[in-house]
């Protein structure tokens, strides 16, 4: 017999919808040798459950989804600056550790074999930081978001055999378009 060493927690509620989590270990990767992601861990659930996002590109070649990550998780952010319209924008360091110990809220929903999964949208917690801050309103909005892209692309269908889930099992890139015609509130 030996004394051996093993965690010690309750594993994560299990249950559909928001979580807030605590990010625990953040890391890039590279799909296909093409496509960039960020993989991001929760201190509250084990590691066979995690974030990951891929990077997506507006029309402009500006990288967009990984960024929004970092923002609303208010990590890395160093400061503010204004384009050359006046525009204000917020500068950011994008090193993955930089979103360690970081809290966002992740929606969890099981897909058809019933496994849960974590949708590739997330919302913020309600915080006040130098140069970005959301309230219960912000908080709202991307929630908000996210259950439009839930209800529209990820949420499970009789209809369609599991189609639709086995592409996501695939784990294909994120579209490189974003449009979005809600004005943002931060």
């Amino acid at each position: 017999m030996a004394i051996r060493t093993m965690t010690n927690s309750s594993g994560g509620d299990w249950t559909e919808g928001w979580k807030t989590v605590t990010l625990k270990e953040a890391k890039y990767g590279m799909y296909n040798n093409e496509v960039r992601y960020v993989d991001a861990w929760f201190e509250e659930y084990a590691a066979t459950i995690n974030l990951r996002l891929y990077e997506a590109k507006a029309k402009g070649g500006e990288e967009f989804a990984i960024a929004r990550l970092f923002k609303l998780a208010n990590a890395g952010i160093v400061g503010e600056v204004a384009d050359s319209s006046g525009k204000k924008m917020i500068q950011f360091d994008d090193d993955a550790a930089n979103l360690n110990g970081k809290q966002i809220q992740v929606f969890f929903y099981r897909n058809e074999e019933g496994y849960f999964r974590v949708l590739t949208r997330i919302a913020p917690v309600t915080q006040q930081g130098e140069f970005v801050s959301y309230d219960d309103n912000s908080v709202k909005y991307w929630k908000n978001q996210a259950e439009k892209y839930y209800e529209q692309y990820k949420k499970p269908s009789d209809s369609d055999n599991g189609s639709m889930m086995q592409a996501e099992q695939a784990q294909a890139p994120e579209p490189t378009t974003e449009t979005q015609t809600d004005s943002v509130p931060f």
